[in-house]
């Protein structure tokens, strides 16, 4: 029976990387010395280690882009409380 391909389901977010999930965890555990080097700027992580920081996530976002990175870890190190 011949197979049938099927189109990708875009209703479902894509899969996250090893790497990426790898890079979550590094944050994570690092996080006390990513708040006092970064406070409240957004952080780009690859292979444990911090590739780029500013205060606007599309920036950031975009400077990920111009590296090649496919899936990168983007986050927002935040320093004490924040109410949005």
């Amino acid at each position: 029976m011949p197979k049938v391909k099927t189109k990708p389901d875009k209703t479902r977010p894509p899969r996250l990387s090893r790497q990426y999930l790898r890079d979550q965890q590094w944050v994570f555990d690092h996080s006390p010395e990513l708040v006092e080097k970064y406070p409240d700027e957004w952080i780009i992580v690859h292979k444990g280690e911090v590739l780029a920081t500013g205060d606007k996530a599309f920036d950031i976002w975009r400077r990920a882009d111009e590296l090649g990175l496919r899936q990168p870890f983007l986050f927002l190190v935040e320093k004490g409380i924040h109410v949005y």
